[in-house]
């Protein structure tokens, strides 16, 4: 979606139309979860916080300006979420989690476990299968937003899903 487009939906949401947002939405969750998963590293997370991103969004909308900016101004309130988060993480102390570890212990082993297949990754290609495999946007849409040919994206995706297949030691089927 263009900027002008973009514009036209934050106006109307402004105004009070709230089915515009489901637009704006879709015009900005691709680069408000790759802002914030670039801080955090962390799949979950990202998507956690996309939520607090956009709940910040609409609380602090009056204070945009519409000067064609939108997506500056969304990723720079999802990076400063993305920021809080990690601080707020570094304060908490350690106290009595065990039985939330255990509870959860079998989640954030699967959660390492899909970084490290990430981590074999370049930057482009794990975009890709992020975009795809968490966001589920087509391969076309992702070409569109990369500015690559389909073909090239295509051919990334099943490569990256291969480098991730071989680092967890999984055979071709």
């Amino acid at each position: 979606m263009n900027n002008r487009r973009l514009e036209k939906y934050v106006k109307a949401f402004k105004k009070g139309d709230e089915d515009t947002f489901d637009h704006i939405y879709e015009a900005t969750r691709a680069d408000v979860y790759y802002t914030i998963y670039y801080v955090v590293k962390d799949v979950q997370l990202s998507e956690d916080l996309m939520q607090d991103t956009y709940l910040k969004m609409i609380e602090h909308l009056e204070r945009y300006e519409g000067r064609g900016k939108f997506r500056a101004w969304i990723k720079t309130i999802a990076k400063r979420t993305a920021l809080n988060a990690i601080k707020q993480r570094q304060k908490e102390t350690p106290s009595d989690q065990t039985a939330e570890y255990t509870s959860e212990s079998a989640q954030l082993e699967k959660k390492a476990y899909t970084q490290e297949l990430l981590e074999v990754l370049g930057e482009e290609e794990k975009e890709i299968v992020i975009r795809h495999a968490v966001l589920n946007e087509t391969h076309k849409t992702i070409a569109e937003a990369l500015d690559k040919p389909l073909g090239t994206i295509t051919w990334k995706y099943k490569r990256a899903l291969e480098k991730m297949r071989k680092e967890g030691g999984e055979q071709d089927a």
